[in-house]
């Protein structure tokens, strides 16, 4: 190793400029300055030449040392080189390597091409530079110049093994992304596979087929990458011997993507699966639960039907007067809480019907006036004991309803029997039934009461929710009015549409389809 000499102080040179660094002890520049060989010092810290023969200030087009040693390179430099050049200096430090490239400067803006021999020294101050052999007569072809450009410049990593699997060559890019556990970037090839099967199965492909592409895991200066590995056999070009020419590409990133697209949609099909099967767990427990209330409602209707029966006739004194008078009050609560449970099992068995789809339906055409008639008779007493006026406004030209007449009727009906629970004193119904412009059948229930907010209109569609009010409090009910009506409206094809305000009462519209054309 060379020895080192102190610096000489640093002294202003004739350009105003700091001293250039002391070169190593013993170093000669009487024979370099008659070579037609170009040499010089490059510092790579300060990006600067330190010392050129004359053939290197012609190939620099420099007039003098002070005058090249006063430019800085850096202003020329691309980042890629620059870490190029630090590259070269780590691996200079580490062991004694040498490089020999193809490369182009540019002195003075205009391109200079020479085939490079790279070498370190170390200056008397200990830092490392670069020695530089540079043949200005280079004659090479241009498409020779600009692929030893472009592997400089490329951001793939190419790398020349010999068959043992140690390097004969790296680029740059290589060199950059090698693990430095040792410092000299030249860890053999199977020292770069993370897995040492990734490492057989190259080799074998490379020696039956003579090539191979595979993504592995490689270690690397980043720690382990995924790169896309392309290899095939190819000669030394220095020696003739066989080698392997490996380039790699990091598509870590993608790897990783792909990685997380299959982990979602992994995910996706579990949870699909999972809904699948809660979907199906749901439909299996509706039906039982469906089928539950349809036979539990059928076999309360019979003694049910034996509590009205014989409390009706209590209350009414058919056989005599009731005494003492309490037990005839008693009756008559036993025959309203017996009629109460009635409805609510029609109700359910109703609801269960439709849920299950078995509800049939026997659709047909329904004089308009008759049906009013007919629903308003059966609610007419509610009205008059709660003291709200019925009305109702069926034009005599309104074409006949299409629909079944029976849940038809229970439509109306249950509109009618909510709007009298939830209207005071004093107050109007009014039920109409009108054309559609568009064909099909209106058929509306509006009041003057109390009505409701959108939370309370979400509450009332909901089967077993009862709006909580002062006056609905008077009123017991099922809580399936209104959501039973709109499951009956649908049921024909239809919609129902509710409109309401805090006091501005509330209009409930059944839209039935027109009867279709055969």
């Amino acid at each position: 190793m060379t020895q080192y000499v102190q610096p000489e102080p640093a002294r202003d040179d004739a350009s105003g400029g700091v001293g250039l660094p002391a070169l190593p002890a013993g170093f000669s520049t009487a024979l370099a300055d008659r070579l037609r060989t170009a040499l010089w010092v490059f510092d790579i810290d300060h990006a600067r030449v330190i010392w050129a023969n004359p053939a290197a200030l012609r190939v620099w087009r420099a007039d003098s040392l002070n005058e090249l040693s006063a430019r800085d390179l850096r202003r020329d430099m691309s980042p890629a080189v620059a870490a190029r050049l630090k590259q070269y200096q780590e691996d200079f430090i580490a062991t004694d390597a040498s490089f020999s490239e193809v490369w182009t400067l540019y002195p003075q803006g205009k391109p200079q091409s020479l085939r490079c021999l790279f070498s370190g020294v170390r200056l008397a101050d200990g830092r490392m530079a670069m020695f530089c052999e540079g043949l200005a007569e280079f004659n090479d072809t241009p498409e020779a110049l600009r692929s030893a450009e472009a592997l400089l410049h490329s951001s793939v990593m190419i790398t020349l093994y010999d068959l043992d699997g140690d390097i004969l060559y790296s680029n740059p890019a290589a060199r950059s992304a090698a693990p430095t556990s040792k410092g000299d970037g030249q860890a053999p090839l199977a020292a770069r596979l993370a897995d040492a099967d990734d490492h057989q199965r190259l080799v074998t492909a490379l020696q039956q087929a003579g090539e191979v592409r595979m993504v592995a895991r490689v270690h690397t200066a980043q720690g382990q990458r995924w790169h896309e590995i392309t290899a095939r056999q190819c000669s030394d070009a220095a020696t003739g011997a066989p080698a392997w020419l490996v380039s790699e590409v990091d598509v870590t990133d993608s790897k990783e993507y792909q990685a997380e697209l299959e982990n979602n949609r992994t995910k996706l099909e579990l949870q699909a699966r999972e809904l699948r099967q809660a979907h199906q767990a749901a439909e299996s427990a509706s039906r039982a639960k469906s089928q539950f209330l349809a036979h539990m409602s059928h076999e309360l209707r019979t003694p049910l039907n034996a509590i009205i029966g014989f409390s009706d006739v209590t209350r009414r004194g058919t056989f005599g007067m009731v005494e003492p008078p309490r037990y005839g009050d008693y009756a008559e609560l036993i025959h309203e809480s017996g009629r109460l449970l009635l409805d609510l099992i029609n109700d359910i068995l109703d609801l269960s019907k439709i849920e299950a789809g078995k509800m049939e339906l026997k659709p047909a055409l329904i004089d308009a006036k008759d049906l009013a008639e007919a629903s308003t008779r059966l609610i007419s007493g509610m009205a008059r004991e709660a003291s709200v006026t019925l009305l109702t406004n069926v034009p005599t030209d309104t074409q006949p309803v299409y629909g079944d007449a029976r849940t038809i009727k229970q439509v109306i009906i249950n509109l009618l029997s909510n709007a009298v629970k939830f209207i005071p004193a004093g107050g109007r119904i009014q039920l109409a039934i009108r054309d559609q412009p568009e064909g099909g059948t209106a058929i509306l229930v509006s009041d003057t009461g109390i009505g409701m907010t959108a939370e309370e209109i979400e509450r009332a569609l909901d089967p077993f929710s009862q709006i909580d009010s002062s006056i609905a409090q008077h009123h017991r009910g099922t809580g399936l009015g209104l959501a039973l009506v709109k499951n009956l409206v649908e049921l024909h094809g239809g919609r129902l549409i509710v409109e309401s305000g805090p006091q501005q009462g509330t209009a409930v519209t059944a839209l039935l389809p027109q009867e279709p054309v055969a």
